[in-house]
């Protein structure tokens, strides 16, 4: 049986789209089926066509907003919606014991990734998108996050941090984002850890 991952993004302007195809691509070349998944505002957070339980591997993707985020649609997919709780539900008083999350080798691994534009602080930008991300992976979805990618794109005709951002992501930042996968799939399974 195959191993089988996962690739949801949500992308504004094209950018996390290549990025995740390129993802894809490099998934199947390893010999994994790989399932994708472009997540809008139209997207119904409690009917997703995938259930999380059937992939080995997972990737979250999103554009870096102008907060230094994902978009509010990453963020669900992250953190569904919960339901309330019935009305005739006895809610506990004191404290609540709270269970450790803890990864081993055989726990279900993910990465996170972003494309951003890096109008005033560059590479710096994506690291709080990028962490809430993997963090959020791993208490709500429960997939150890074992690498972040990061990618400036284009989004509005500037001068700033990257004086090439017009043509960003370029075929060398693809190139870099299929070998983050590749090495990524051959550190966490090939060689066992």
């Amino acid at each position: 049986m195959s191993n089988k991952s996962l690739v949801v993004y949500t992308s504004q302007t094209g950018n996390t789209e290549k990025v995740a195809l390129r993802f894809k691509k490099a998934f199947e070349n390893k010999n994994w089926k790989c399932d994708i998944f472009k997540v809008t505002q139209e997207t119904d957070f409690n009917k997703l066509p995938f259930d999380y339980k059937n992939y080995d591997f997972l990737c979250v993707g999103s554009t870096v907003t102008r907060f230094m985020g994902p978009t509010d649609e990453i963020k669900n997919i992250l953190d569904p919606p919960h339901p309330p709780p019935p009305a005739n539900i006895q809610i506990p008083k004191g404290p609540t014991p709270i269970k450790p999350i803890r990864f081993n080798s055989d726990s279900k691994k993910g990465v996170v990734f972003v494309t951003y534009a890096g109008y005033y602080m560059g590479p710096k930008e994506p690291e709080p998108a990028l962490s809430y991300m993997s963090l959020m992976m791993e208490w709500r979805l429960k997939f150890q996050c074992v690498g972040k990618f990061a990618c400036p794109g284009k989004y509005q005709h500037h001068i700033g941090w990257y004086k090439d951002l017009d043509l960003r992501p370029s075929e060398r930042d693809l190139i870099k984002a299929e070998t983050f996968i590749e090495e990524t799939i051959e550190e966490n399974y090939i060689n066992g850890f």
